[in-house]
């Protein structure tokens, strides 16, 4: 060995060797055995180092591997795993129930821990030791913690622990500044534009505003000639185009067509100033080109929506855990206990859950204070300019809300109900040289509200039939006639909205001389969502064909050539030759939420709403439009109305967005709805109808 070499060296040098030759010699041979001897020592330790270390990493891949197992049994399997109830499909993604009635099947509740593998050998020296799983739900989401040891030989071993999250993704529809199912009555007499540009005031400033967005994601019917409407930017089509006849239309360009875009940049997208009008021209090529001002059919894949994503569905504000289309207790619970808002100034008016309202109109003084956090019951806010509501952050209300006046804050109401808004609602901003600094208060602090509703938002007076008296309390549609009388706005677009529900659930659907025609919009297990007037009206839907005595068209029908509805626009009266009319109890309502426009248990009835309606009309002057200013967003339905009767002269001004799954707007004399882009990533919104899963964390012990 070495160190004997060394030694023999030595011993041959002491006997050949004398004086101070042999000393130095001597002392340099040691010095180099004591150094031959640390590098061995030196060579040895690292030898075994490096043994440890390969059994260290081998046992760190076994506990990764253990992580690839978990996750493909908690997300591959599931993804070929399939159900009835709730129903899923193998291949499909669904939705957060469908993922949590997987984990029933494995043992694994909330709050629980399950073994997923142990004693699993991978190699003749690797192996997974055990792989524990811990659920944990919160915030929406489903949280699952991956404890994964590997092993390598007799004596290394790692720990990894990953956590999992399987939860909806963000929704984007606030980046947009109309965004519904179906788009029948806004493009008429409409401009939408950025709000930032309409309300600047410098001019070195212009040209650098977004372009804004519009989409319909089903159908959008347009008033071909007569729509007289400008878009500031890009429209987005899925589904079919159709005139008011419901013949399809495949060009929007032509001169005459009556919807028309605003130039702007091809390559940032921003708005060309001054502003010119110019025609949209339907992008196409594939990939597609960004930056086009209108995209028909835009794809659903996310891969192929090269102009930014359009979504395909409208998450509830209060996460539909069991997907009932209900905002159930536990439901409401979950977001209350997380608002920690506050509600001051203003008139601030509650009325407790079982209670209902005495007053004949809005209440001039408010029985509570302030709102913190959550309110159970309804409430009534009223704001004024010397005394406006003032929110801050998130608040929840078990119940409806009734909303009128200045408002002021960075704040989000979010209602389980209805929200109806009788008057103006507009931000309590400053001004500077008499120009609003929209936004923004005098004091510089910042305006931006939302307003949530887990059924539906209803601006103005919905409730008056067609060319009935807007003046008397009286002249209110009851929502549950069979003859032929009239009725209003609401009403005509709920049959349009109910028909839409009901064909889902139909795999063929009656032409114009009744024979049956395969449907393209069946969705097998569908659980549609219809709305009435009142709890326990009948649910009505324009789906009849009828003609008159002289042979004239009165109804709808089914076209298969065309996958349209054909004949009227929509019908105006309670005529159960062109209606459909399926009573409580009906078997084809099995299954279907109702949805109704009226107040929680009635807690404020018809009568006074529509009575705050009159007293808005006798103090506003003439000529005055409707504004609005924040988001507005539901799940179900949005009406807006602004007749050209009343002092409103049939004009809305609507500083921000509106996005629903269904909007029905009547504006008679045009809507002016300029989009406020801070809103879009104002209102955290997710998207649970399709979950997916990721990795938030990873890290070895």
């Amino acid at each position: 060995m070495l160190h004997e070499r060394i030694h023999s060296r030595i011993r041959k040098l002491l006997q050949n060797e004398n004086g101070s030759a042999l000393i130095v010699s001597i002392s340099v041979l040691l010095m180099a055995s004591i150094v031959a001897m640390q590098m061995f020592a030196v060579s040895s330790d690292d030898m075994n180092i490096s043994f440890n270390n390969q059994d260290a990493t081998r046992a760190l891949y076994s506990a990764e591997s253990g992580v690839a197992l978990a996750h493909s049994q908690l997300w591959n399997d599931y993804l070929n795993w399939t159900s009835t109830s709730p129903p899923k499909t193998a291949g499909q993604a669904g939705n957060k129930s469908t993922y949590e009635k997987f984990l029933t099947t494995l043992n694994l509740p909330d709050s629980g821990k399950i073994l997923l593998a142990s004693a699993m050998d991978l190699s003749a020296h690797d192996r997974i030791d055990s792989v524990y799983v811990e659920r944990r739900d919160e915030n929406g989401g489903i949280n699952l913690l991956v404890t994964s040891v590997g092993g390598s030989n007799e004596h290394g071993q790692q720990v990894i622990k990953s956590m999992l999250r399987v939860q909806g993704g963000a929704f984007k529809g606030f980046e947009f500044a109309v965004l519904a199912n179906n788009i029948n009555c806004i493009m008429c007499h409409a401009t939408f534009d950025n709000v930032d540009r309409v309300y600047n005031t410098d001019v070195g400033q212009q040209g650098t505003y977004d372009r804004v967005k519009i989409a319909s994601l089903e159908s959008m019917l347009l008033r071909a000639g007569k729509a007289d409407s400008k878009i500031a930017g890009t429209l987005y089509t899925r589904g079919i185009v159709t005139d008011k006849a419901g013949n399809p239309i495949t060009d929007l360009s032509p001169t005459g067509m009556g919807l028309d875009g605003f130039d702007f940049n091809s390559t940032d997208g921003k708005i060309v100033e001054p502003m010119t009008a110019v025609k949209l021209s339907d992008a196409t090529g594939s990939p597609l080109p960004t930056f086009g001002n209108l995209y028909m059919n835009y794809p659903t894949d996310a891969a192929d929506m090269t102009d930014g994503n359009l979504p395909d569905k409208f998450p509830p504000p209060f996460p539909d855990i069991n997907g009932n289309k209900y905002v159930d207790d536990a439901e409401y619970d979950d977001v209350a206990a997380a608002s920690t808002g506050m509600i001051t100034g203003g008139v601030i008016y509650g009325v407790s859950g079982g209670s209902t309202y005495s007053g004949s109109g809005l209440p001039g003084a408010g029985n509570i204070a302030s709102v913190s956090g959550s309110y159970n019951g309804n409430l009534i806010l009223v704001g004024t300019d010397a005394n406006p509501i003032n929110l801050n952050s998130v608040i929840a209300v078990d119940g409806d809300v009734i909303i009128q006046g200045k408002v002021e804050g960075t704040g989000q109401i979010i209602a389980r109900g209805n929200v109806y808004i009788t008057g103006d609602l507009t931000y309590n901003d400053g001004n500077i040289a008499g120009a609003r600094t929209f936004g923004k208060q005098q004091s510089g602090a910042t305006n931006t509200i939302s307003i949530a509703a887990g059924n539906n938002i209803l601006v103005g007076d919905y409730l008056t039939p067609k060319k009935g008296d807007i003046l008397d309390n009286s002249v209110i549609d009851p929502g549950n006639l069979s003859g032929g009388e009239q009725f209003s706005f609401a009403m005509s677009e709920v049959t349009l909205f109910n028909r839409g529900e009901w064909a889902k659930t139909q795999a063929t659907l009656p032409d114009v001389n009744g024979s049956m025609q395969s449907n393209p919009t069946f969705e097998p297990s569908y659980q549609p969502r219809y709305y009435v007037m009142n709890p326990g009206d009948p649910v009505y839907m324009f789906n009849k064909s009828y003609q008159d005595s002289k042979g004239k068209e009165k109804g709808t029908y089914f076209d298969p050539v065309t996958m349209s509805w054909k004949g009227k626009e929509h019908t105006s009266s309670y005529d159960l030759n062109t209606l459909t009319m399926l009573n409580p109890g009906d078997p084809q309502l099995t299954g279907a939420t109702i949805n109704a426009l009226s107040s929680s248990n009635n807690w404020i009835s018809p009568t006074q709403l529509k009575d705050m309606w009159i007293a808005d009309e006798a103090t506003r002057p003439s000529g005055t439009p409707f504004q609005i200013d924040g988001l507005m967003y539901t799940n179900n339905s949005i009406f807006a109305l602004s007749r050209k009767a009343s002092n409103t002269t049939g004009k809305m001004i609507v500083n921000g967005s509106i996005v629903a799954a269904d909007i029905g707007m009547l504006v008679g004399n045009g809507l002016n709805l300029n989009y406020d882009q801070r809103l879009k990533n104002f209102m955290k919104l997710q998207d649970d109808s399709e979950i997916g899963i990721a990795q938030v964390s990873w890290y070895a012990q």
